[in-house]
């Protein structure tokens, strides 16, 4: 499975040792094939495409190349933070409102949580886990939920799916291994129904 990472809008890079480390090494060990990339127009020959926290907005004729990528067979991923921290919930939803999906821009609290900021998450299959800082998103089918709302969507197009996630330090240093988040980024990254 390979993996493109997309740095042209200045997302978090995975290869940033402290902050995704641990994702480096478990995408390494479980088969992934993962490269950051600078250019965006060579993004379309990965399986999944991964826009972590994108700080810069996309423009027309990159939403138009996303959509042909879904429509080929892509999965693409966004992932988001809360508050629309760093414009970044305003430039996903540039993206994902042309396919029904978007981030609410909000600061939810998780009241069954031991920390409110930690979002207690759930799959449709029972894989649970933990979103940090995540904002709720809507649109398209629930991957997973919370109890203050969805979490994660995903909407099919064409062969290929677009995924909205709330949370973009999910998968981090820190909560890679807080419950079952190692299972949902793989589940996420192979493009799996779960």
């Amino acid at each position: 499975m390979r993996v493109g990472w997309d740095i042209s809008h200045l997302e978090f890079t995975v290869t940033d040792y402290y902050y995704f480390g641990k994702l480096n090494m478990f995408l390494q060990r479980n088969g992934f094939v993962v490269e950051e990339v600078g250019d965006f127009n060579q993004l379309s020959s990965f399986d999944t495409i991964v826009f972590n926290y994108p700080e810069v907005a996309f423009n027309d004729i990159e939403i138009g190349n996303i959509r042909q990528w879904a429509e080929a067979g892509k999965n693409i991923i966004f992932a988001g933070y809360y508050k629309n921290e760093d414009g970044v919930g305003s430039n996903i939803n540039k993206v994902t409102q042309h396919f029904g999906l978007r981030m609410k821009l909000e600061e939810p609290q998780d009241p069954t949580s031991e920390d409110p900021y930690f979002l207690n998450v759930k799959s449709r299959s029972g894989l649970e886990g933990v979103f940090p800082c995540s904002d709720i998103v809507e649109g398209g089918e629930a991957l997973l939920t919370s109890a203050v709302g969805t979490t994660a969507c995903k909407i099919d197009v064409g062969k290929g799916k677009i995924v909205l996630l709330g949370s973009c330090v999910f998968w981090d240093s820190f909560s890679l291994p807080l419950k079952q988040n190692s299972a949902i980024t793989s589940c996420l990254l192979r493009g799996e129904n779960f």
